[in-house]
């Protein structure tokens, strides 16, 4: 049984990416977690057999080598390793194959938030509170959140929040994977996590599922999405895709980006003084990558905090449009 203080190494398989993607969200969430993503059961056997683990959460449906010899494998070298195996089937001689075959516990896909959480938590020896309210950016070229609201994010970070941003377009994100790195490491400035489907980077269909799989499976409390009226077409199409796929979420706000238009009318301020150096900190991973974008410059980012914060007794705020609230 592990400590509280003792980082959880854990080996998830999946193949499929999208899947891959939301439940590394669920482990991320849990925090103390160090999680290994592999695609395949030969790369995962490879893992199991040479490093040390606290948990295997593998899919039993896996090329290659399938999840069921991967408990094998992982039994054989690691007696004492908890195994938590999901899959899509519910028949009853799959899942007792299952545990023939050595895993400690079985889930049964689509995995929910909560149940999956606590699965994990019995395994490991590390207790599950009660789950940290989720928040969500949306970004429609790489860079957009964090420019327009990566102080926010801050603000509902030091609350407790566990923050995510979703990169919904290719543009810049799949020029030569510089953009998408850059996210990554910005995120880790700000604390939070970066979700993409890079199959959905250039298809519209693929984001709106994906878009509604990630709010369905983070429940978000807030949302902040790019402004409605906006110049670039892949803003607009983010906007649009983010309103219909958070019509269940509380709040949501639009944030500003270079290429807003004049009918950007904002009635929400958050005061940014005490976390700007943090959020121009995160705009620099940008052009420390390549990157560059003059509407991703941190003094931008302080230039658009001045403007605003004229109307907020001279401080330095970011600014938003109010798209949905409690009555």
């Amino acid at each position: 049984m592990a400590r509280s203080d003792e980082v959880i190494r854990v080996l998830f398989v999946e193949d499929a990416f999208d899947q891959a993607i939301v439940v590394k969200a669920f482990l991320g969430g849990m925090g103390g977690f160090h999680v290994v993503h592999a695609q395949d059961g030969e790369r995962a056997a490879q893992l199991v057999r040479s490093e040390a683990w606290d948990l295997l959460v593998t899919d039993l449906n896996l090329p290659g080598i399938d999840g069921f010899e991967l408990c094998r494998i992982a039994k054989s070298a690691h007696p004492d390793l908890p195994i938590l195996a999901v899959t899509g089937y519910t028949g009853a001689h799959y899942q007792e194959q299952a545990f023939r075959a050595g895993a400690t516990d079985l889930l049964t896909k689509p995995l929910e938030k909560e149940g999956f959480r606590a699965k994990v938590g019995e395994l490991t020896g590390r207790s599950v509170g009660p789950a940290r309210p989720s928040v969500l950016a949306v970004s429609a070229l790489v860079g957009d959140a964090e420019m327009g609201c990566a102080g926010a994010l801050l603000r509902h970070k030091r609350d407790g929040a566990d923050v995510t941003i979703v990169v919904l377009n290719g543009d810049e994100a799949g020029a030569g994977g510089v953009g998408l790195v850059a996210a990554k490491q910005a995120a880790e400035v700000l604390g939070a996590r970066v979700l993409v489907d890079e199959d959905a980077l250039d298809d519209t269909q693929r984001r709106v599922a994906f878009m509604q799989r990630v709010v369905k499976d983070l429940r978000p409390k807030v949302a902040y999405v790019p402004a409605m009226d906006d110049g670039h077409p892949a803003r607009r199409e983010a906007f649009r895709i983010a309103r219909a796929a958070t019509a269940g979420v509380p709040v949501v706000l639009a944030y500003q980006t270079a290429t807003t238009g004049h009918e950007f009318r904002p009635s929400r301020f958050q005061d940014v003084a005490d976390v700007l150096v943090d959020k121009m900190e995160a705009l620099t991973c940008y052009a420390d990558a390549g990157l560059q974008r003059l509407d991703l410059s941190p003094r931008m980012a302080q230039a658009y905090a001045r403007y605003w914060g004229r109307l907020q007794r001279f401080s330095e705020v970011e600014a938003f449009e109010l798209v949905r609230a409690p009555e």
